[in-house]
């Protein structure tokens, strides 16, 4: 049927429908460059986008670790002045402590060089020796037991601070996974979309 009415076509006629379907093929190769072409820009403009979403808040996430060390480095500053503060109370203590044993000591030298006997002076310095040993035995239990719980109220902190680092950084892992997947979708569904009039 096509060919019959071609046949019957004049020269001119046949001349001005070459023409025009020439200027439809080019008319539509031209809007596929322009579909092309606006969906590079897109493209490039989503890349831009999600490449400073993810510096914005890798940012946000270093300032945010930046925050929780210096609060750590405080806390554990203050730690150290507290203990270094109770260690000082307790030489100090025993400072005391040991001056009052040397003048109990000195005491007890001045009783055994007046005392009567022998028996007498073992009993004097029985009482003296025994005080002595159970202060010491008292300052070191306690230096111990401050020093361990001190340790393990800084452990804890430090299991809870670098627990929280991870937990942002899934977070921000994540959402940027998210973002990434998205766009993705978005680009390739307007892609779709310009294959479609291009046929």
């Amino acid at each position: 049927m096509a060919e019959v009415n071609l046949k019957k076509l004049s020269r001119s006629e046949l001349l001005e429908m070459m023409i025009t379907f020439s200027e439809e093929a080019e008319e539509a190769k031209k809007h596929e460059e322009e579909l092309k072409e606006e969906l590079e820009k897109e493209k490039q403009q989503l890349l831009k986008e999600m490449a400073e979403e993810r510096a914005a808040m890798l940012k946000g996430f270093d300032e945010e670790k930046h925050q929780m060390r210096t609060k750590f480095n405080e806390q554990k500053a203050e730690m150290q002045a507290k203990f270094e503060k109770d260690i000082n109370g307790l030489k100090a203590r025993l400072t005391r402590e040991k001056e009052e044993l040397q003048k109990q000591v000195d005491d007890a030298m001045f009783k055994i060089d007046n005392s009567q006997s022998l028996a007498e002076a073992s009993i004097q310095l029985g009482g003296i020796m025994e005080a002595a040993q159970k202060s010491a035995d008292l300052y070191v239990e306690t230096l111990q037991k401050r020093a361990e719980a001190e340790y393990e109220e800084f452990k804890k902190e430090l299991a809870l601070a670098k627990k929280h680092m991870l937990e942002k950084e899934q977070e921000i892992l994540k959402a940027c996974e998210s973002k990434n997947t998205n766009k993705k979708s978005s680009v390739q569904g307007r892609k779709k979309k310009s294959d479609k009039v291009d046929e």
